[in-house]
């Protein structure tokens, strides 16, 4: 349980740590599957809309994607296809009713008008709706980014989930609702975070070690943002980086080999 900065990886790993390896980056862009529309009906009717991307062998895990500020942008269905490709089934979760915003100052907006209780509602019956699939083998993961992770992260409390990933997100719930949390946790944090501070990330680190819960923390020289391509702090290496080590931890917590797919 620790938090390691990109400048300890050394540069042959920041040259091996491709999204993808290269052959399999070919293949993986040669054959993409259109994403399914799906949707879950709320409490009261309103209706949560997802875009799922099956992998090639099921049943598999069911992972859960959760966007930023920015919505449930089409460029989240590339994360999708990766997720894919590596043999999982993932869900883009929508919970802007459609809404996306096209720079950082549109997304703080949106992400500052999303309904947090409606936000964690949703992503509960989400994990329910994966685990009933046929597609899906019982073992779940969620990747929240930004607002997103502030709601993902203590969805998966309860929820029986067998890895989480946080970006750059604000996570203020007690320990006692964190330690509800079953499986392994990854966090990607930035240095040049306005709002997600160190000081807030070591807060979040000392609950979640009150906890005994198993996580690694990575923190890069970035900005908020640094995974999204819309915004002004994207950064192709350090998400590259991130990402790598995402899948890293999901494969073997979800039961996955290392190349399955």
């Amino acid at each position: 349980m620790r938090t390691i900065t990109r400048r300890d990886a050394t540069a042959a790993l920041l040259s091996s740590l491709l999204i993808v390896p290269a052959a399999r980056q070919a293949q993986c862009q040669a054959v993409p599957e259109p994403p399914r529309r799906v949707s879950i009906t709320l409490a009261g009717g309103s209706v949560s809309a997802g875009r799922l991307h099956l992998p090639t062998k099921t049943p598999a895990p069911g992972v859960l994607v959760v966007h930023d500020g920015f919505g449930a942008i089409p460029e989240l269905d590339r994360i999708g296809e990766l997720l894919a490709f590596d043999g999982f089934a993932a869900v883009i979760v929508d919970l802007f009713g459609g809404k996306t915003a096209r720079d950082d100052a549109a997304a703080a907006a949106l992400a500052d008008a999303l309904d947090g209780a409606m936000a964690r509602v949703a992503l509960g019956q989400w994990f329910d709706w994966l685990r009933s699939r046929e597609f899906c083998n019982q073992r779940l993961g969620s990747i929240g980014f930004g607002v997103g992770a502030s709601h993902s992260v203590p969805a998966s409390a309860g929820a029986r989930v067998s890895a989480t990933c946080l970006y750059y997100g604000r996570v203020d719930d007690p320990a006692e609702r964190l330690h509800d949390i079953d499986g392994k946790i990854i966090g990607h944090f930035a240095e040049r975070d306005a709002s997600i501070t160190a000081t807030t990330r070591l807060d979040l680190e000392l609950r979640l070690k009150r906890t005994q819960r198993d996580f690694n923390f990575h923190v890069y020289p970035s900005g908020a943002g640094f995974a999204n391509p819309r915004s002004a702090n994207y950064d192709r290496g350090d998400a590259a980086l991130a990402w790598n080590r995402t899948v890293a931890l999901f494969k073997p917590a979800c039961g996955l080999t290392p190349w399955a797919r």
